[in-house]
């Protein structure tokens, strides 16, 4: 969740394994790890931007003023959570697995 919206979905295993959202991604690569032998490396990048206000989202998508994929598109338009894999949904329009 980000500002109290759902933005993915999915078993646990598989959300661990390979987010598909941003902020899921933001949030998984701040966690120290080492990666298990043929597990995909983790990138670090650390979320830029302003937080948005809670009481007074910006509108569209509400990770889209610190989200590094975000385009026009994000600001004139909320995503739905839409499926990317069986069991896997994420609320974005630019994220694919």
């Amino acid at each position: 969740m980000y500002l109290g919206a759902v933005v993915e979905i999915a078993a646990a295993d598989d959300l661990f394994k390979e987010p598909a959202h941003p902020y899921t991604r933001a949030l998984m690569g701040s966690v120290l790890r080492i990666p298990r032998p043929g597990q995909k490396p983790w990138v670090i990048q650390p979320l830029t931007g302003e937080v948005p206000s809670a009481v007074d989202p910006p509108s569209g998508c509400p990770f889209r003023t610190r989200c590094p994929l975000a385009i026009k598109r994000c600001q004139d338009e909320a995503p739905m959570l839409r499926p990317v894999a069986p069991g896997h949904q994420v609320a974005c329009h630019l994220a694919d697995k």
